[in-house]
């Protein structure tokens, strides 16, 4: 096979129905030139068997022994496997309609930059309803604003705008700025903190096409607030540091 455009990295912990779901999405993706990386985080259900049952020249699947305690890890790993130009992230519980990697790198192609982004539709699977409302942590639409063109560093400081299922972005990119933080506890952070490096290295195109479904009830979806002013602070000081690593680069 030759090299693929885009890299899909999916993190999965004891999701085995959810995971069928998501990665079916991305296996019937209307982009065909992709690689698929799979990592499970030491899943205890029956995760191995449903994963087990997609024969795909483009699906990779690695087993992690232990559970590494959150997506970072096993989102770090995909990364540094992954071999596309561009790489994209989809959580195990979220999936994708058919259109989603070619409506982004259409928006990324258009605009110029080198990451892009999106909102999402909520859903539960709690819920009678199939879509409930639009991604209230992310693009403010749920209030009737009119979506930004553009998510630029200042922007991302106010609020986490990313919905990381929707994120696709050079590699080369997401290596640069060191991947997802394991180290900033509490749910989303380690999202927002890598979120918040790349914005200083480009702004993240919005697509105007919402293609990405978003399970609301999902156990991390939801933040622990004793834990959420320590977890801001800890990504906000490692923006600091990162911030002051980058100006000694371009000091030398």
């Amino acid at each position: 096979m030759s090299d693929p455009l885009v890299s899909i990295v999916i993190p999965t912990f004891n999701r085995a129905e959810n995971a069928k779901r998501a990665l079916t999405s991305v296996l019937t993706q209307t982009l065909v030139e992709i690689e698929v990386l799979v990592i499970d985080d030491g899943s205890t259900d029956h995760t191995r068997e449903v994963l087990g049952q997609f024969h795909d020249s483009r699906l990779s699947i690695e087993y992690l022994n232990e559970n590494s305690g959150g997506p970072a890890a096993p989102r770090n790993i995909g990364i540094w496997k992954a071999s596309g130009k561009w790489i994209a992230f989809l959580d195990s519980d979220d999936w994708w309609e058919p259109n989603h990697l070619e409506n982004q790198l259409l928006a990324l192609e258009r605009s110029g930059l080198r990451a892009a982004c999106g909102n999402a539709y909520n859903f539960s699977s709690l819920s009678p309803e199939t879509e409930v409302t639009l991604t209230d942590f992310s693009m403010p639409t749920t209030h009737h604003v009119v979506l930004p063109t553009q998510v630029d560093l200042a922007q991302l400081l106010r609020w986490n705008l990313i919905v990381t299922s929707s994120v696709v972005m050079l590699r080369e990119d997401a290596i640069r700025a060191e991947g997802f933080s394991s180290h900033v506890k509490g749910p989303v952070f380690e999202d927002y903190a890598l979120w918040l490096r790349v914005a200083t290295l480009t702004n993240f195109v919005v697509s105007d096409e919402i293609t990405v479904h978003y399970q609301t009830d999902s156990p991390d979806s939801h933040g622990d607030t004793n834990q959420h002013e320590d977890a801001m602070r800890n990504t906000f000081l490692e923006l600091q540091t990162w911030l002051h690593k980058v100006k000694l680069s371009t000091d030398e």
